[in-house]
This record gives C-alpha cells, sequence and structure tokens, in this order.
C-alpha cells in the first residue's frame, strides 16, 4: 500500500472504500479509523480492557507461531508479530487500541484494531514504517487463518475467564468475612423472624452462618461456570467451517495456545454450535446475578438488623465509614449496604441485556457479543471492586448489641414454641393471646402463671436454638 504524508501530524491509509487520515504516531489503520467515526460511543474502549486486550494478543500470537509452522507465513514475519503480540501483552501498545468496546460491526473493528496495530508495530520492529502492508499486513499475515468471528468470542471468553477469577476472590472474601462472623456471634441470643413477626430465638451466629453458606456456593458457582469458557470456537473461521485456515491449523493453534495463555483451553466439540451461541456468557452473568442477588439480600439484612439506633431493631452495629446527612448532625447511614443493594440492580440489569444479546443472534454467527462483553466486563468489574469494599467495609467491623438482641428476644412471644410440647398448642396460644392483649411481655405472663421460672429463661433460649 502506498503511503503518503499529508503534513508533519498525520499519514494517510488507503482501503477499497478511499483514503483515511490519521495522526502520524498511531499504529492503528483505516479499519480503525472509520470505526472511529462510525461508533462515537461513550464506553470503554478496548485499551480499557487489559483482560481482552492480553485474550486478543495471546490468540494472535498463538495463530502467528501456527502459521510459521504450516509454512503460512514466513518466519521473520513471524518472529516480529510474536515479539508485536507479547508487547500488547503487557500493556505497551494499549494507547493505539481505541475502538468501543460496545461497538457495532459485529466485532470486525475490534479484530481489525489489534491486527492493524499489530502488523504496524511488527513493522517497526523490522526498520519498516506503519503503513508498509506490502511487507506485513493486517488481514494476510496476522489475521491468517481467522475471521473476527471465532477470533472474538473466543477472546472474550479467555477475557471473562481471567475477570472471574477476581470476582470469584472478591466474593470469596465476603464468605470468609462471613464464616468469622459467625463463629464470634455464636452465642449471641437473638429473635429469629419470618415476614418480619416474631418467630422463635435463635443466635446471631447461626443468621451468619447461613448468610456464609449462599455467598461460599454463588463463589464455588462462579469457579465452575468460569472453567466451561475455555472452550472456544477459535478455528471455526467465518461460520464453523474452518475455510481459510490451513489443514492442521486448529490442532496446532490450540497447542501453542495453551502454552502462551497457561490455560486448559479446547475447541469446542461441534464448531457451528461454537460459532452461533453465546449460551455459556448468559450462563456466567446468571451465576453473578445470583451472586449479588444474594450480597444485597444480606445487605438489607444488615440496614434492618442497625435500624435505628434508637427508634429501630439496632440488634447490630454497623461501621460508621462517613456522616450520613448533611443536616442532621450524627446521623449515620448503612452506606456500604446500601451500595452493595445498586451493585446487585446493576447486574440484573446487565443480565438482562445479556439475555437479550444471546437470544438475539442471526443463524450462523451472533454478532451482538458486543453487548455480551461489555456488560458482563461490567458486572466481572464492579463485583471485584464491591466485595471486598462490603468486606472490609462493613462485615468485618459489624458489632452486635448482645443486651437489644436478648431483650427484644425476651419481650416477643418467641419462646412459646418451646412450650408446647409440655403444655400444647392451645395453652399455650391462650398465653400468647393475653400477652398481647395485657401488651405485656409472653415470659412475664409464663412466669406469672408459673409456667416457668425466671432462672430457666437462659437454659430454655439455649436448649431451643440447640441444632442437633
Amino acid at each position: 500500500m502506498q503511503m503518503a504524508s499529508q503534513n508533519e501530524y498525520t499519514r494517510d491509509e488507503t482501503d477499497s472504500l478511499g483514503t483515511v487520515s490519521m495522526p502520524r504516531q498511531s499504529l492503528y489503520g483505516s479499519n480503525t479509523a472509520r470505526a472511529l467515526e462510525n461508533f462515537p460511543i461513550d464506553d470503554r474502549i478496548l485499551g480499557q480492557e487489559p483482560a481482552l486486550v492480553k485474550a486478543l494478543a495471546k490468540i494472535k500470537k498463538a495463530c502467528a507461531l501456527a502459521n510459521v509452522e504450516l509454512d503460512r507465513i514466513e518466519e521473520s514475519i513471524g518472529h516480529a508479530l510474536v515479539q508485536a503480540c507479547d508487547e500488547m501483552i503487557d500493556g505497551q501498545l494499549n494507547q493505539h487500541l481505541l475502538v468501543p468496546v460496545l461497538e457495532g460491526s459485529g466485532g470486525t473493528s475490534t479484530n481489525m484494531n489489534v491486527n492493524e496495530v499489530l502488523a504496524n508495530r511488527a513493522l517497526q520492529l523490522i526498520g519498516k514504517i506503519p503503513g508498509d502492508y506490502s511487507v506485513i499486513h493486517p488481514n494476510d499475515h496476522v489475521n491468517q487463518g481467522q475471521s473476527t468471528n471465532d477470533v472474538l468470542p473466543s477472546a472474550i471468553k479467555l477475557a471473562c475467564y481471567e475477570l472471574a477469577q477476581e470476582a470469584k476472590s472478591g466474593v470469596e472474601i465476603v464468605a470468609l468475612a462471613l464464616t468469622q462472623k459467625a463463629g464470634e456471634f455464636s452465642e449471641v441470643y437473638r429473635l429469629g423472624r419470618t415476614c418480619l413477626q416474631d418467630a422463635q430465638p435463635m443466635t446471631l451466629g447461626q443468621a451468619f452462618g447461613g448468610y456464609h453458606s449462599v455467598i461460599d456456593r454463588a463463589a464455588s458457582r462462579i469457579g465452575d461456570q468460569s472453567m466451561r469458557l475455555l472452550t472456544i470456537p477459535l478455528g471455526g473461521t467465518a461460520i464453523g467451517t474452518g475455510l481459510g485456515s490451513a489443514a492442521g491449523f486448529q490442532k496446532l493453534v490450540f497447542e501453542h495456545l495453551r502454552d502462551v495463555s497457561g490455560l486448559p483451553v479446547v475447541p469446542s466439540a461441534n464448531r457451528f454450535d461454537g460459532m452461533q451461541n453465546l449460551d455459556e456468557f448468559q450462563r456466567l452473568s446468571a451465576e453473578l446475578e445470583t451472586a449479588t442477588g444474594a450480597m444485597a439480600k444480606i445487605a438489607k439484612d444488615f440496614i434492618i438488623l442497625s435500624s435505628g439506633p434508637s427508634g429501630g431493631l439496632a440488634e447490630i452495629s454497623l461501621p460508621a465509614v462517613q456522616p450520613g446527612s448533611s443536616i442532621m448532625p450524627g446521623k449515620v447511614n448503612p452506606v456500604i449496604p446500601m451500595s452493595t443493594i445498586q451493585l446487585a440492580q446493576l447486574v440484573h440489569g446487565n443480565h438482562c441485556c445479556i439475555v437479550m444479546a444471546c437470544q438475539d443472534g442471526l443463524l450462523e454467527i451472533n454478532h451482538f457479543e458486543h453487548s455480551v462483553a461489555s456488560r458482563l466486563f461490567d458486572s466481572l468489574h464492579r463485583i471485584s471492586e464491591i466485595a471486598t469494599t462490603f468486606a472490609t467495609h462493613c462485615i468485618d467491623g459489624i458489632e452486635a448489641n448482645e443486651a437489644r438482641s436478648m431483650d427484644n428476644l425476651t419481650q416477643s412471644f418467641a419462646l412459646a414454641t418451646t412450650l408446647v410440647p409440655k403444655l400444647g398448642y392451645s395453652a399455650v396460644s391462650a398465653i400468647v393471646k393475653e400477652s398481647v392483649k395485657t401488651k405485656r411481655a409472653f415470659l412475664e405472663v409464663a412466669v406469672e402463671r408459673d409456667l416457668i421460672a425466671r432462672d430457666e429463661i437462659l437454659d430454655i433460649i439455649k436448649s431451643s436454638v440447640r441444632i442437633d
């Protein structure tokens, strides 16, 4: 391709649609320049998603190595491309990766942004100028044996796998914080509630043990689902037939990709399925939604249990991390739990978008993978951030108000159930009705009727929360 300098600040590239100008120092080419004009989208750009950049560069490196081995590109060109890929993996070329993640070309703009930058950087490494595509071409060399349609979903899967490990670790931090509190609160007796009404005695530790179980399960399932992302459609090229790649390319490229990435990646069992369907992303998103929903439920419980402190339950105290009002002195709000709930709302919205994108693919490919990537990356980033904050700025600093909890318990009729085996349901119901009618504590009425002695109360509470 002939290059003509417009002036000292720009360079031109001519493609099938005409001539495009771009900054002289840029390593991207005409495809990227057109994408920047066509998709002025206020979204994170490719260079701001290092996990995706690394995944793309590792795939391109594996492809270059395979193509050299198959004599599809010259060894000197392959060596320069591998060196350029290593620089991209290390984040050295991110400033040239400018296409929005949420671009609308079905991935072509993203793939070509990477191809152009790698080609131009490889040209520099062998002493040539960017744009001298007669030597190293973005399509003929960097994209040899590939299509956007198999590269992009493969790279997005690998990026989501990496980000899912970080999200899983964050959720595990929450689970650990909860189980530590379960032990700390194992002898803090409180009133268990159903439908926000008095129910039965339990310990605060038992409540936190329940919280731990659901979060621990959520972390495990994020990990399980992320492993399924290591099955990728690379080698399927445009629609799954593999047309455009050399015989033996897929076998070699997976061998190299396993070595380059250190991951046990395997090809899709059915390449047509792998090209058409994004359901594994939807399943990962569902696990993220479940995890954040569980954290939100716990956060709402914290808000209720810490309410007041004078006019609410005030059975626990949350860490005071910032003033809660610009007008009411001394007010402290449960801002970390509220932030956690907001996270769940956002992840739910992202999941709805991902579900729609996964079902809107047409025929042989799904060209809405960028909606999936944008929203999944957002959910994964946010979970990694908020989970650690929820654990360290909220859960770790929770304190139990044992006196308030015991008072709420003994003032309720929650111990009524413990007397049913001895007195029968109807007799105990009569005591409850009298306590409600006279606005006196159930235990007070029971003691007055000589059904229980005051010094038996704690033993009764302890026996009632025992788990056989």
